[in-house]
């Protein structure tokens, strides 16, 4: 069982009304079942116990999810000595979202990952054939395009982030769904290996530019315009880093782009869009 500071509140108001039970989610927000408040404790569907102050600290780490193990709270955070980076499984009261070292891979000021995702997939609508997802992360890319998609082929190198998507909840499809083909290496290596014109549709969401250079290099673009189909459409994730300082990273993404052979290339909510050519 998952819960995050979204339950806790329930539970804690719960606590405080003097109500004999509550019903929350344990898995995030996809279903929903009773907890029993008796003798000073939680008491959950697993019978696991819960007491007041290990509600109160779930509250206080409102950027945290906890498993609920052995009547304790676990929190889900991984630090890894080979990529010196500190992962966790992030709340924001919709879906949840990764956050590596302090930064989050979804936007989730302006609106949630799960609308986040839908502009994402929207952008290369109708989102049919075959598609590459370039970056895994949690899979919500994956599934969304897996919807309409006859096939979605998505590539996550670090084991750190497979690891987060086995435990939670709403990455169940990324594992189920026959139509995604998961692969555990490098997208810049793996899409190496594949035949020219096989996507009709590539989602290129990389980490910042910083944390991965070559997903934003000349090299990288022209292997995505070797193995997008005439006529196929692209999506770049871009954010919108250095803005406030006046810079403009899309301006070089653009150029290397149409460097590769992308045309048609249009500035679009934190990204770009463009297409192969039909020629």
């Amino acid at each position: 069982m998952i819960i995050s500071y979204v339950q806790a509140k329930e539970l804690q108001e719960a606590y405080t009304s003097n109500l004999e039970s509550v019903k929350i989610s344990t898995d995030l927000g996809k279903t929903e079942s009773f907890v029993q408040i008796k003798d000073n404790e939680f008491i959950f569907p697993d019978l696991q116990k819960l007491k007041p102050d290990q509600i109160i600290k779930i509250i206080k780490k409102d950027t945290m999810c906890f498993f609920i193990e052995n009547n304790d709270i676990i929190p889900i955070s991984i630090f890894s000595e080979e990529t010196n980076n500190y992962y966790k499984l992030v709340p924001t009261g919709s879906w949840p979202t990764i956050e590596i070292s302090g930064i989050r891979m979804h936007v989730t000021k302006a609106f949630s990952p799960r609308e986040d995702t839908e502009k994402k997939v929207f952008f290369v609508a109708p989102c049919t054939g075959n598609v590459l997802d370039t970056c895994t992360g949690l899979g919500y890319t994956a599934i969304m395009a897996a919807k309409t998609a006859d096939i979605v082929h998505t590539f996550e190198r670090d084991a750190n982030v497979i690891e987060l998507e086995k435990v939670n909840p709403w990455s169940k499809d990324l594992f189920e769904n026959k139509k995604i083909i998961r692969h555990h290496e490098d997208v810049f290596q793996g899409i190496k290996k594949l035949q020219s014109n096989y996507y009709d549709r590539i989602i290129h969401d990389p980490p910042r530019q910083a944390l991965s250079n070559l997903l934003y290099s000349q090299e990288f673009y022209d292997v995505l315009f070797k193995v997008l189909k005439k006529g196929g459409k692209l999506f770049h994730y871009t954010g919108d880093p250095g803005s406030k300082r006046g810079q403009d990273i899309r301006a070089g993404i653009i150029k290397r782009l149409s460097g590769s052979g992308f045309c048609n290339i249009k500035r679009v909510f934190n990204g770009l869009t463009a297409d192969s050519s039909n020629n």
